[in-house]
């Protein structure tokens, strides 16, 4: 397993490398660790081009005294030959300026293991390295957006090659499942298709009605032949994009409209630029009159989340995971989840926290007063013909009478 090490200060990387022999994880990794190092970003960079990115992990200083890390996260963004090297940063900069950075890296697709405060512990982010390795390993194969772009999406639409699955909402209080939130994956012969690479290539196409067609039959098919989960809300992501379409609209309520039992919620995610035009509004509208539910998704996300609320009579908010997952850890973020659950109680609005991974923070959700949970905790999505049996086992483990 080849690691480099960038770090400015000789004692660091020497001590680092030091950590790695002495690992009782080398034996998990089933190889030996060989390490390389570079005392700056540039000398970082030519290992990087020299090794041709044949680099199992790369841990970066943040923080160096010719350089900064951010010009070795630069380069990798910019060659997508190294945007695949596993990335652990470590600093000695505030959390503010850590959780800064991950982001940023994050949203340059770079394959992220963690950012870590000095000193740091070796073996924490061996074992967070493993964890995604074995994530990575164990999971569907992932089609690249390069790939993807050489795919008919027309085609792929015609033939419906969408799978649909399913991440369970949970009540905090009664811990009795609520509803399912729909999450699409489409998929070729290669494996899955996930939304980050289709979504854009779906709207270029000027197909996201027909994508959001395929998404309401099939899911009102399963809720249909699958009686017992009637009791459920069935909650579906659209854009404000979508409610542009009178055609679409008509779709929807008249599947409702068939099929009453559904309990139906919308997930809206928007765009500013049109959330607020008439139109849109209008197929809100139509949609709250014939007995669909509104949800803001994605809450704190966007800038004019607070226009909305004043605008719209949302049935529900969804707190975004970026703010949820860490709370027990990161007090900005439990700031933001209290005064937006708070504020939601005055509005007499259901909460919904996305991300729950621990109990931690499930229970800090639970007494901040959240309303529903969904997360890892309770399950990852899973394919609609694992629902029913999910269901069963969750109910008749008794989890959600109060053990969890």
């Amino acid at each position: 397993m080849n690691i480099l090490i960038v770090d400015d200060q000789e004692f660091v990387r020497e001590a680092i490398k030091s950590d790695l022999i002495d690992s009782s994880l080398q034996s998990t990794f089933n190889t030996e660790f060989q390490s390389f190092e570079a005392s700056d970003a540039n000398e970082g960079v030519d290992v990087i081009v020299t090794m041709e990115g044949n680099i199992d992990l790369l841990i970066l200083d943040l923080k160096m005294n010719n350089s900064d890390g951010m010009e070795v996260i630069n380069f990798l963004s910019a060659n997508s030959l190294y945007a695949h090297i596993p990335l652990a940063v470590i600093s000695s900069s505030d959390k503010r300026t850590l959780e800064l950075v991950s982001s940023i890296a994050c949203r340059l697709k770079l394959n992220v293991v963690g950012v870590f405060e000095k000193p740091i512990n070796v073996e924490a982010i061996l074992s967070e390295t493993l964890r995604l390795q074995q994530t990575s390993n164990n999971g569907p194969t992932i089609t690249t957006p390069d790939d993807a772009a050489e795919h008919d999406i027309n085609q792929l639409l015609a033939d419906e090659q969408v799978l649909l699955c399913f991440q369970p909402q949970v009540d905090m209080k009664s811990k009795n499942i609520n509803g399912f939130e729909v999450l699409a994956r489409m998929y070729d012969e290669n494996g899955y298709i996930y939304p980050d690479t289709f979504l854009p290539l779906i709207y270029k196409a000027k197909m996201n009605v027909e994508f959001t067609k395929i998404i309401i039959a099939k899911a009102f098919k399963l809720w249909v032949n699958e009686t017992n989960l009637s009791d459920y809300t069935l909650s579906i992501n659209v854009t404000a994009e979508d409610l542009l379409s009178d055609n679409l609209m008509d779709y929807i309520i008249r599947h409702k409209q068939a099929h009453t039992q559904i309990k139906l919620i919308l997930e809206l995610t928007e765009s500013q630029e049109i959330i607020n035009q008439g139109c849109v509004l209008n197929s809100i509208a139509r949609l709250i009159i014939n007995d669909i539910g509104i949800s803001l998704d994605d809450f704190g996300k966007s800038y004019s989340t607070y226009e909305r609320l004043d605008i719209i009579p949302f049935k529900e908010i969804k707190i975004d995971r970026s703010f949820v997952c860490d709370i027990d850890t990161n007090e900005q973020h439990r700031l933001i989840v209290e005064s937006t659950i708070a504020l939601a109680k005055k509005m007499l609005v259901n909460v919904v926290a996305e991300g729950i991974e621990t109990e931690s923070v499930l229970n800090i959700l639970d007494d901040l007063g959240c309303d529903t949970a969904q997360g890892y905790l309770y399950s990852p999505p899973m394919e609609g013909r694992y629902l029913q049996a999910w269901v069963n086992r969750y109910e008749n483990q008794g989890i959600h009478a109060d053990e969890c």
